[in-house]
């Protein structure tokens, strides 16, 4: 499958957006013969923790244009509860779609204006009087967890969300035969998932027919379908929902936070296409957030570099209310511990915590870059107290290749890996001995500008086991009489190239030029299905059920070709859309000539069944199939990271970076470069830039723009080196494993052992994320006075205290 066709060597899907003809949901206008679109706007909280009081509308429908406003309580006191995933040991408060009685975070959506146009909606908006009576907020998660903390659920009798235990092995026989031991304190700090494009969406209800139709800037569309059908009562196939163009989405547009729920409702009681174009406040304040975690991280080890044990306790932050399969996020952590690692027991203990911000819920990674800074940074950590190699370390550790199929202590299946494969090619590639010399020859001269060399070896969890009945992925293949070929999928594309990649997948199957394959998806009515664009799922899943469709019906192509040719299926090849029986090439027959003999004599082939989703017929040459991998796959990569740090002003520079990934069989070169370079850009950005900061008494956002919030520029993206092995999954019949995450996973450990190897000599050990100039400026100057903090580091109480309870 690695042979790419001619005229796929670039994205078929990125002329449109770079010539300005993308069409994005605020491009979009409602069918010739419906009225034009109300918009709508949402009057939101400025306090992050308020009893609402009066809310008053008079001077907003005052205004000239607006159509209609509700307030929180007629609105959404009707409406059902939004509706997501609970775990065992998780909490899971009743969230409608407008607060109701009390304000949680600042951004808490609290009424709703629609007028003729966006400005007037937005201008109404602010002419609405609420009422509010400020009550104490808690921002940060730890004294979210204190016995006096304000409570968000009194309920709950505390803002504990979530407890999840996950262990593995003898943990005390592992510490007990342990030579050393260490303990670090680390931090994932918040972050916006920043697309380009904010949250959006348009609905239209014909009260005739009863269709929804709905245009969103989506992940998953049958997911979205799902959502709304329940919340408005409607059956599933009264609702069409498509996506359009989508300026990314990272994660956060895997789920309805209420706004669109409200959007679809007011529609439908309205009689009006309505319109919902996030601004981009709003999406700093109001949109999800990821990551949000504290870990203590107790680490038992040998003389000679051997990771026995680990003992985490990690804090995380949920938020206002429960967004999504945030819990889950966080419970994944202590799943994901063992990493490409040996590793003899694992004991981890996952608090979730209610606090006065935003919900935190999926962002690139979900869970996974967590679970590898932890890992990365202990077995960085132990390389320097040991005075030995990383790299060395890292190799003692892996589990060798001929484990895999491998269960880890915590009962993760790995389907394949072979982690030192990456390593060497890396230190290769990197010319790592070349940069550790370099580094003495810098260290030997005083130089001000501190040389640091820093390595990161985590795995990617991608794709899924097919737990939940039915169809994970279906898609549907066909032949058509023109001789081209039409492949259609429930996929909702979020820019990641599956055009481009479903098409050179059909291509290859069926040996026709690259041309002749169209690919149609973002559409729940076509003959397809998928749960969604998330986790770096879709090439295994949704590519490997395009694949499958695509075999079976160029089986059927050869049975008819058969009959016509009157050859045996064993003599018959198929080659640039023909099929001819082998040594007489000249008695041939096209692929559009066989489709159209089927149409004709549909008997020639066995017809398929209905489409089971939506019980559709599967006409022609054509085949629908579906497809649930056995398990999960396992990507692993090796990432190296040259810095230099200016001691005199704490600036760090990134001098080289090079990645050595191995996401399976990789079909298209191109796409997944560009998947790791993209995920490599956000995993920059966490290690050196972006945090999302709120006042700790006020409980105000004070990164609520773009200039606050420290996205990274092209300039501050360094040019990468990238480059692959292959392990192919036997989970999936392309062999495929994801890719779309691995370099925010990587990038912040390797970036951060790289700072913390430059800073080594000044004995600074430890840094949390952000490594702004200030911080790491602060810390030199510090070493150098000989004021070094020393804290005493221990698993704080309130682990004890709640997980007791």
């Amino acid at each position: 499958m690695t042979k790419i066709p001619a005229g796929l060597e670039r994205r078929r899907e990125d002329l449109a957006l770079i010539t300005g003809h993308g069409r994005y949901v605020d491009d979009l206008r409602p069918a010739a013969g419906r009225p034009p679109a109300l918009h709508i706007a949402f009057v939101r909280s400025p306090y992050a923790h308020a009893e609402i009081g009066q809310i008053s509308l008079d001077a907003a429908l005052a205004l000239p244009g607006v159509v209609a406003a509700f307030t929180s309580p007629e609105l959404a006191s009707t409406m059902r509860p939004i509706e997501g995933a609970t775990i065992p040991g998780s909490k899971r408060p009743e969230r409608r779609p407008l607060a109701i009685g009390k304000a949680r975070y600042t951004g808490d959506p609290v009424a709703v204006v629609l007028a003729e146009n966006r400005y007037l909606a937005v201008d109404a908006r602010d002419l609405v009087d609420v009422d509010y009576e400020p009550l104490p907020a808690v921002i940060d998660i730890e004294a979210a967890l204190a016995p006096a903390a304000p409570l968000l659920y009194e309920e709950f009798g505390s803002n504990v969300g979530l407890v999840a235990k996950v262990e593995g092995g003898d943990i005390e026989a592992a510490f007990a035969q342990a030579d050393r031991t260490l303990l670090l304190r680390l931090v994932n700090q918040r972050l916006v998932p920043g697309s380009l494009e904010t949250r959006a969406c348009m609905f239209d209800f014909d009260p005739e027919s009863g269709q929804l139709t709905a245009w969103l800037s989506s992940q998953s569309i049958f997911r979205a379908r799902e959502t709304l059908a329940n919340f408005l009562g409607l059956d599933k196939s009264r609702i069409h929902v498509q996506n359009a163009d989508v300026g990314g989405g990272f994660g956060a547009k895997n789920a309805f936070l209420g706004e669109e729920q409200v959007t679809a409702a007011l529609a439908m009681r309205l009689g009006r296409p309505i319109k919902w174009i996030e601004d981009r406040t709003e999406n700093l304040i109001a949109q999800t957030h990821g990551r949000g975690q504290i870990s203590y991280v107790e680490a038992a080890f040998q003389n000679d570099g051997r990771l026995l044990a680990i003992k985490a306790r990690t804090v995380g932050d949920i938020g206002a209310f429960v967004a999504g399969v945030s819990p889950a996020i966080h419970a994944r952590t202590g799943l994901m511990l063992n990493g490409p690692y040996q590793v003899q027991a694992i004991e981890s203990i996952t608090l979730g915590a209610f606090t006065n911000k935003a919900p935190t819920n999926a962002y690139r990674g979900a869970g996974r870059p967590e679970a590898a800074y932890i890992l990365e940074r202990v077995i960085d950590r132990i390389a320097h107290v040991l005075e030995l190699d990383p790299a060395v370390v890292r190799s003692r550790n892996f589990l060798p290749p001929d484990v895999f199929p491998y269960r880890t202590v915590t009962g993760v299946q790995y389907d394949s890996g072979n982690y030192q494969a990456a390593l060497d090619r890396l230190l290769e590639l990197g010319d790592y001995q070349g940069w550790r010399e370099k580094q003495r020859e810098r260290r030997a001269s005083n130089s001000d500008k501190l040389l640091g060399i820093g390595l990161a070896t985590p795995i990617e969890l991608s794709g899924d086991a097919g737990a939940a009945p039915g169809p994970r992925e279906a898609a549907t293949v066909r032949i058509r009489p023109d001789g081209t070929l039409l492949v259609q999928s429930g996929v909702s594309h979020n820019g990641q190239g599956h055009f481009t990649a479903f098409a050179q997948i059909v291509a290859n199957t069926l040996h026709v030029p690259a041309e002749q394959v169209e690919v149609q998806m973002n559409d729940t009515a076509l003959p397809a299905f998928s749960i969604g664009t998330f986790g770096s799922r879709v090439t295994q899943m949704a590519g490997s059920v395009v694949l499958l469709a695509a075999e079976a019906v160029r089986e059927k192509a050869l049975q008819v070709a058969a009959h016509v040719l009157e050859a045996a299926l064993a003599d018959l090849v198929l080659e640039d859309g023909r099929v001819f029986v082998r040594g007489t090439p000249a008695h041939t027959v096209d692929l559009g000539t066989l489709a159209r003999l089927v149409e004709e004599q549909p008997t020639l082939i066995e017809q398929e069944p209905p489409n089971p989703v939506n019980g559709a017929p599967i006409a022609g040459l054509a085949a629908w199939r579906s497809f649930a991998a056995e398990g999960a796959s396992y990507s692993s990569g090796a990432h190296l990271a040259i810095v230099e740090v200016e001691s005199e002003t704490g600036n760090v520079s990134i001098l080289s970076y090079v990645a050595v990934d191995d996401c399976g069989r990789v079909l298209n070169h191109y796409l997944t470069e560009a998947q790791i370079q993209g995920s490599l850009a956000q995993g920059v950005g966490q290690a050196l830039y972006e945090e999302v900061v709120y006042d700790e008494e006020s409980g105000q956002p004070l990164t609520a723009t773009l200039m606050d919030y420290a996205l990274p520029s092209a300039e501050q993206i360094p040019d990468f080196v990238t480059d692959f092995v292959e392990t192919p999954s036997p989970f999936n019949p392309l062999g495929a494993k994801g890719a779309g995450e691995a370099g925010c996973i990587a990038a912040p450990p390797t970036i951060v052992n790289a700072v913390l190897d430059a800073l080594a000599p000044l004995g600074i050990a430890t840094i949390d994320m952000p490594l702004k100039p200030e911080k790491i400026w602060t810390l030199i100057q510090s070493a150098r006075q000989g004021k070094l903090a020393q804290h005493e580091l221990a698993f704080p109480e309130y682990f004890t205290r709640h997980t007791q309870q």
